[in-house]
């Protein structure tokens, strides 16, 4: 046992009641729980850290994607811009065209009708000459023929030869009737 004196006791009285080991265990305890509670915060820390890079990283990531899909939308809102305007532009040509071909055609119709028109009046008006000149034929045969038949009646001439005359004076009137209706319908037939 007398070893055992020359160790410290184990135990050393509080109190009436109470004995504390000696070392307190509560000093060594607290410590201990400092230590680890300081190592852990360490490493929580540095967790905090990493997911706070990765994070970053990862916003950092997003915001170009963003930044290159908006400058994309830009560009191809630029690009649809400038083919509406280029076919725009390309429409308003094409219509200037069409205006200025329309316009030649135009003109060229009209000139055509107008060329017509001039044959057609010319063409009207020798016909109306030669209607005048078969009129003023017409007109100095039955003076001739009227002529003749006033001569043959105050000579006296029988009535039978007067008679045919006068049915030669009708047939030749209703034939000149009949060659100037065919005339004019020749003329102006379409």
């Amino acid at each position: 046992m007398a070893e055992d004196s020359a160790m410290p006791p184990r135990t050393a009285p509080m109190g009436p009641h109470e004995w504390v080991p000696v070392p307190d265990p509560t000093v060594l305890t607290t410590q201990a729980l400092y230590r680890e509670v300081s190592s852990l915060r360490e490493l929580i820390e540095l967790r905090i850290e990493d997911l706070s890079g990765l994070l970053d990283e990862k916003f950092l990531r997003n915001e170009q994607q963003f930044a290159l899909v908006e400058r994309q939308r830009v560009e191809q809102k630029k690009d649809t811009k400038d083919a509406v305007d280029a076919a725009l532009t390309a429409q308003k040509e094409a219509a200037k065209e069409q205006t200025v071909a329309s316009d030649r055609a135009i003109a060229k119709s009209e000139a055509a009708i107008t060329k017509q028109l001039e044959q057609q009046r010319e063409t009207f008006s020798d016909a109306q000459d030669e209607t005048r000149r078969t009129i003023d034929e017409m007109k100095t045969r039955i003076g001739d023929l009227d002529k003749r038949i006033t001569s043959n009646t105050a000579a006296g001439v029988g009535q039978r030869q007067g008679g045919l005359d006068a049915r030669t004076v009708g047939f030749s009137m209703l034939m000149a009737v009949l060659g100037i209706a065919g005339l004019l319908y020749g003329i102006l037939k379409p």
